[in-house]
């Protein structure tokens, strides 16, 4: 069979609702030197896998593979497994690709070989914004920046050389952040292949994120959350250290780590199913208490980078902590003053900056 141009991946579990969606914007795109489908049922309990099927049958681009649910991660390993073709990209069964998103991405990456062409993406499914080879240029140093910029921790917005890739895998092990676990490992090894590659970034969103879904922080609740997310921040960071990105990006990022760190200790707080109590506060406590968190506050007071969520979290306050994350949640007005009081106890010390 003849290597397509591109090869698109799309794990499929429960989606009967939004596939249809998701698979015609893939076929219906114009690629030169063609393309091709996978699907990965995941045993859905719905007709997915049916749906599938039926594209399958209808359009000898399509291939299905049905398998015994695995997770996400699994799913688009085995996807990896069955891929062929010169670029890889992931999609999910709920999002969908915006018209001539697949081309647009292939003329960028003919355009300029050493670069990553990695794309915007819109959560308005009606946006009309037109899909043009507006791009701009990111050197490695960008790293934290881009991941800021909400670029970075996803798989799906990104053109992967497939023969590269493939040698790749998403960590099954992980329930929360092995998207980004595998862009880290991808841009490793882009950097042994091609030390001097840099980031070709296009400004018009090429991807639909439905960001209905569920999954999220404040859908569902990850009983591991605080154990797994020191090991992916620790991994960026590192990875950001080497690509030697400069302060004026890492204060900001490191506000970010920190916050979601403490949204999470405020989620133990909130609905922990297996505690109670006392217990749930014992738990968030000893999250508190996590070496990475530790290490973190010390790297923010030596850069004096300022966060509303800093003292709460030096203090293993886990009142002042939770009532931050829930103003915050809500939207309250007292979210500001609690930041405020925080910046002015520090008396100066620390910067704002931007927060």
């Amino acid at each position: 069979m003849e290597q397509p141009a591109v090869c698109v991946i799309v794990p499929v579990y429960n989606a009967a609702a939004t596939l249809p969606r998701c698979v015609e914007s893939v076929l219906t795109q114009t690629v030169q030197g063609g393309l091709r489908l996978i699907l990965v049922d995941d045993n859905s309990p719905d007709n997915s896998g049916a749906i599938c099927d039926e594209y399958a049958r209808r359009d000898a681009r399509v291939t299905v593979l049905h398998r015994r649910e695995s997770g996400v991660s699994s799913a688009r390993n085995a996807g990896l497994d069955a891929a062929f073709g010169r670029y890889v990209v992931f999609l999910d069964s709920d999002d969908a690709l915006r018209p001539q998103a697949l081309q647009t991405a292939l003329l960028a990456q003919e355009a300029d070989p050493d670069a990553l062409i990695v794309w915007n993406y819109t959560t308005d499914e009606k946006d009309t914004a037109a899909v043009t080879a507006a791009c701009h240029t990111a050197q490695q140093p960008a790293l934290a920046r881009l991941y800021l910029d909400c670029l970075i921790a996803m798989p799906w917005n990104k053109l992967y050389r497939w023969d590269w890739a493939r040698q790749l895998r998403f960590d099954e092990a992980y329930t929360l952040g092995e998207d980004l676990q595998f862009v880290l490992d991808y841009l490793a090894l882009l950097g042994q292949k091609c030390p001097d590659f840099h980031y070709t970034v296009l400004e018009s969103p090429l991807t639909f994120y439905d960001c209905s879904r569920t999954g999220t922080l404040s859908t569902r609740y990850h009983a591991d959350y605080c154990e797994i997310w020191p090991k992916h921040f620790a991994r960026l960071n590192d990875a950001c250290g080497k690509a030697g990105c400069p302060d004026s990006d890492l204060l900001p990022l490191h506000r970010a780590e920190l916050r979601v760190y403490a949204e999470g200790v405020a989620d133990i707080l909130r609905r922990d199913p297996l505690q109670a109590g006392g217990l749930r506060r014992d738990k968030a406590r000893r999250a508190l208490c996590h070496p990475w968190l530790t290490a973190l506050l010390d790297r923010m007071r030596r850069e004096r980078c300022y966060s509303p969520y800093y003292l709460p979290c030096r203090w293993h306050s886990l009142r002042l902590l939770w009532m931050l994350s829930e103003s915050q949640r809500t939207g309250s007005a007292w979210f500001g003053k609690l930041d405020w009081a925080g910046y002015y106890l520090l008396l100066g010390r620390m910067r704002r900056d931007a927060l």
